[in-house]
């Protein structure tokens, strides 16, 4: 559920050593605990409702990067088509670009710092999960199980503890505001180059797009580096040629 953003801004850490809520009201916030498909419908429902997230067929997120206290900036672009393409793309100003992707099948980076690579195993299949546009409405597609385990705070708000176990890799925990139902952290290990790593990403500046109600803030620790990416724009069902989501020359090579 993290839509390619995690996976985009690792590469950035070997880079880093070189270098408002709205309420929904809901009946949620009773004592006994309820069952991991109850939290996340609740969050389907909060945000705008299955029909609305089958409704889109490709998104566009426009932004910018920042790596916290570094005076390190760039650009984020990030390319979306039903059901799990993606091409990201951030662009470090006296840096270069570092590029990630995956065409549904293949899964691959491209860096200035370290070059062209194809990832595999749970690493791979944590690139096709987060690029799905329907992971959140077909969950159980990518997801062996959702279950509560508890509640905990974020930032002042009471909130449902789930523990996803995808069909491969780590588990992930995910934390969702009782009361909005709005998805307000995650964490998860993530598989990388540099070996297993723990990565936090907190969501915040929810705002109306279209039907959708959609993050437009993004905070990550990354192997005790902080990120942040902040969305100017989001544009749903905008023409993206399928071509956008071909392997670039470089990682065509690397198949051969």
């Amino acid at each position: 559920m993290k839509k390619l953003m995690w996976a985009v801004l690792i590469a950035a850490v070997g880079l880093a050593a070189q270098t408002t809520v709205t309420e929904v009201p809901s009946t949620l916030t009773k004592s006994a605990t309820p069952t991991g498909d109850t939290v996340l419908q609740h969050f389907i429902d909060a945000t705008g409702g299955k029909a609305a997230y089958d409704a889109i067929k490709t998104r566009i997120s426009t932004g910018t990067f920042t790596l916290t206290g570094k005076g390190i900036n760039g650009t984020y672009k990030l390319y979306q088509a039903a059901p799990a393409k993606a091409y990201a793309v951030v662009d470090i100003q006296g840096v270069g670009k570092t590029e990630d992707g995956t065409d549904g099948k293949t899964a691959w980076e491209l860096s200035a710092l370290t070059g062209a690579r194809i990832k595999t195993g749970a690493e791979a299949a944590t690139e096709v999960r987060d690029s799905a546009l329907d992971a959140h409405t077909l969950w159980k597609n990518y997801y062996k199980s959702a279950e509560v385990t508890g509640a905990e705070n974020v930032n002042d708000k009471n909130c449902w503890k789930v523990v996803m176990t995808p069909n491969e890799g780590e588990p992930e925990t995910d934390w969702f505001d009782k009361t909005s139902g709005l998805l307000l952290r995650e964490s998860a290990v993530m598989d990388t180059p540099m070996g297993k790593i723990p990565v936090a990403a907190d969501y915040s500046d929810y705002r109306k797009q279209g039907d959708l109600l959609l993050p437009f803030k993004l905070t990550q620790t990354v192997a005790g580096q902080q990120y942040e990416i902040a969305l100017d724009k989001v544009e749903l069902n905008a023409d993206v040629p399928d071509s956008r989501f071909d392997l670039p020359a470089e990682i065509k090579a690397l198949q051969k």
